[in-house]
């Protein structure tokens, strides 16, 4: 819906973007969740809202990855995998292979990329191959993770294979594993966070992630980003690492 669109002698509406840029953030976002499936006519301001999101998400990314690898962090993958050319010519793709890929998780791939703070950072009472992890602290901190468009590629391709060998499997539709789960992360035999892509909604929920059900993309980043790249660790808050206090921040997005 354009800015100021007419719905009336003299009514306007102002769009989701310009709410958003305007400092709306909370609520631009709890009115694109309530729209379900996106409708066409509101489709390009709901990526706009997701674009200008992701942008702000990535900023605080880069400083987490910076402040962890300070603090001493020996991630289990590369802590940063920036956006290439490449990526965005192969997420076009995927988009029509697959159908959708609903908008914050799109605007994700495109303006944040791959990050991994999964691994070893005693500072922060992390665990992977150093010790183990329920020694360590008293909760299972879920180091923040991001896939890349690579994963989705393979993600995707693991899905039609499986669907060729038996076509009940895709009776479900395509569930993305989104990042390993908190045991994952930890090296604790687990799962996975998962988006469902058949729906085309704004904000998609990630199942699977322990205590948080029903948390959407935008929600997990939120609390990811508010506890230092650490959300497990709001669980647990009277018991957090001295050390996470300087990575915390209000998200601004």
């Amino acid at each position: 819906m354009p800015a100021d669109a007419d719905v009336g002698e003299g009514a306007s509406v102002t769009s989701f973007t310009q709410r958003y840029i305007s400092g709306d953030h909370d609520g631009v976002w709890a009115d694109l969740r309530r729209l379900g499936s996106v409708p066409d006519a509101l489709d390009e301001d709901c990526r706009a809202v997701a674009f200008a999101t992701m942008q702000r998400v990535a900023r605080n990314v880069d400083r987490l990855a910076e402040q962890l690898t300070d603090l001493g962090l020996v991630p289990v993958m590369p802590v940063r995998e920036p956006v290439t050319a490449e990526d965005l010519r192969d997420l076009d793709l995927l988009r029509a292979e697959i159908g959708s890929v609903p908008p914050a998780l799109d605007a994700c791939f495109r303006q944040v990329g791959g990050a991994w703070f999964a691994g070893d950072c005693p500072a922060l009472s992390e665990c992977y191959s150093a010790g183990s992890q329920y020694s360590a602290a008293p909760i299972l901190p879920d180091p923040l993770v991001l896939p890349t468009v690579q994963h989705l590629r393979e993600s995707w391709g693991d899905y039609r294979d499986a669907v060729e060998d038996d076509p009940e499997v895709g009776e479900d539709g395509f569930f993305f594993d989104f990042a390993p789960d908190e045991l994952h992360k930890a090296n604790i035999s687990g799962a996975t966070h998962e988006i469902e892509m058949a729906q085309y909604v704004a904000d998609p929920v990630i199942h699977g992630v322990a205590g948080r059900s029903g948390i959407t993309l935008v929600e997990y980043l939120r609390v990811s980003i508010a506890w230092g790249g650490m959300p497990g660790w709001s669980f647990k808050p009277d018991q957090a690492p001295v050390a996470l206090a300087a990575l915390r921040v209000h998200p601004d997005f």
